[in-house]
């Protein structure tokens, strides 16, 4: 038999306290529809390519709809929802009398204008259009604030299991194996969720160290057990003031009620016992501003490779407390990519290469960004910058940086960009002639992904608590929506 199986996808990590908001215009940028969503996901380290990849190893028709993504920014527009998920809706519905199954690529941590929880209300919002029987597989990112409302509506959630997220399209795969195995049926998932009540600053999220490493360790223990489908451990997004904030625990099984719980009650308890490291309360691997770059350019000095400056906070990748600090304690040879300044970038394209010229760089939403930076820059490099990605995270994706450039301050080599993207490989400065290697400093923002490559390419990784948009501290946020009682720096 041919199965035809619906995709789709819709996704954000929303910032609740970011002024503003996230405008159609935004998520259009990057959004794609229809059968351009086959071409452009096949092959690619996404939900979507591991969708693809496995319905064509079982031959299966794919009705594609629209993928849908806004990064990770301010409150979506409602006019988004009310974009997308018509669209989705309506076109599963169309097709429903000749589809069996629904596969759907969400991120978990979305909140718009007037919805705290936007995914679920539509994955509700098409249960109504194609009813209970046909089975709807979800995706989710690793950063997803979810419950049980999610699970009433989804056949099974699958959620990444690492951060750096690797294993994007073998979520997708995931997803996608059990979908064929249910329409065989070969299995009845039966799935189980708890919340063990934490919530999870992300640079503490990184499943490459302890203690979320311990986590997934055991996760990937239980994911070996007969009767097991699957298990998830979402650690949520803190900066989201939503109704379902915090850590979560999902198991699928195979009609096993009860060994889902056993394993989603286990892993809670080892979140439980974890909770000082994760919350940033018990752990102790954060350096202050000053001293943070202090100890970068002193373990400089004498080591064999990049010292790696993770400047945590700066969620909209243009923060200047780091780079005032570098020029103040006259770093050299550091490199400072993918600072989002679309404005200083198009005058140094207009200045040409070569060019010495005035700037004020980066701080482009005034809110917890350090002010822009005055400088004088040589123009190193100019133009629009669009390249394919080869790092393990953007493997095949078109990476469109806008107009660009590359700029020398001093000691400091700082890439600007017109479009937000944080360093999580060696492309922004390979693809420019650039070895990462012969730097001594790199800074990154990009707070778990960059270890996908820098945990290898640099000597060490030093975690600067700059002042940012997203601090480990929440405690600088005031939350109306989150429930009381969560362990976390919320309240102090």
């Amino acid at each position: 038999m041919r199965y035809r199986i619906g995709v789709a996808g819709f996704s954000h990590e929303t910032v609740s306290f970011w002024p503003g908001v996230t405008s159609l215009d935004d998520f259009e940028l990057t959004s794609v529809y229809g059968e351009d969503i086959i071409e452009k996901g096949r092959d690619t380290n996404s939900c979507i390519g591991g969708f693809i990849e496995v319905c064509e190893k079982e031959e299966a028709e794919m009705v594609p709809i629209v993928v849908g993504s806004g990064g990770a920014t301010a409150t979506v527009a409602d006019e988004v929802y009310d974009h997308y998920v018509p669209l989705i809706v309506e076109g599963f519905r169309k097709e429903k009398d000749h589809l069996d199954g629904i596969l759907l690529s969400l991120h978990g941590a979305m909140a718009t204008e007037s919805r705290t929880d936007p995914e679920t209300d539509a994955v509700r919002a098409l249960r109504k259009a194609v009813g209970y029987d046909i089975p709807i597989m979800v995706t989710l990112d690793l950063h997803g604030n979810k419950d049980e409302a999610l699970l009433k509506e989804a056949t099974a959630v699958f959620g990444f299991h690492s951060s750096p997220h690797i294993d994007q399209a073998e979520t997708g795969r995931r997803a996608a194996r059990c979908m064929f195995k249910t329409l065989r049926g070969e299995v009845k998932p039966i799935s189980a969720i708890k919340k063990p009540g934490i919530v999870v600053p992300s640079v503490f999220s990184a499943t490459t160290i302890s203690p979320a490493k311990d986590l997934i360790t055991r996760l990937k223990e239980w994911m070996t057990k007969p009767g097991v489908i699957d298990v998830t451990v979402l650690f949520g997004f803190a900066w989201a003031d939503v109704h379902n904030l915090g850590m979560s625990v999902i198991a699928v099984t195979d009609n096993e009620p009860a060994l889902a719980k056993e394993i989603v009650n286990d892993l809670s308890e080892l979140a439980w016992e974890h909770r000082g490291m994760l919350t940033g309360m018990g752990n102790k691997s954060l350096y202050s501003l000053e001293k943070g770059v202090k100890t970068a350019i002193e373990k400089a000095k004498t080591a064999s490779k990049p010292i790696v400056i993770l400047d945590h906070a700066d969620r909209t990748n243009d923060t200047t407390f780091i780079i005032r600090e570098l020029l103040k304690q006259r770093a050299e040879n550091a490199a400072v990519p993918m600072i989002y300044d679309p404005p200083s970038a198009q005058k140094c394209v207009e200045a040409g290469r070569g060019a010495k010229i005035e700037l004020e760089i980066g701080a482009s939403t005034g809110w917890r960004d350090g002010g822009k930076f005055r400088v004088r820059a040589e123009v190193l490099w100019a133009g629009h910058a669009k390249y394919t990605g080869t790092g393990p995270m953007t493997i095949n994706r078109e990476v469109d940086l806008g107009l660009s450039a590359i700029i020398q301050v001093g000691g400091l080599w700082i890439q600007l960009v017109s479009r937000q993207h944080s360093l999580i490989d060696a492309d922004p400065m390979e693809r420019f002639g650039y070895d990462p290697l012969s730097f001594e400093i790199i800074v990154s923002k990009s707070k778990t992904h960059f270890r996908a490559v820098y945990e290898e390419l640099g000597e060490e990784i030093i975690i600067v608590d700059a002042p940012g948009q997203c601090p480990a501290d929440l405690s600088h946020f005031e939350y109306k929506h989150a429930p009381e009682g969560l362990y976390s720096t919320m309240r102090k």
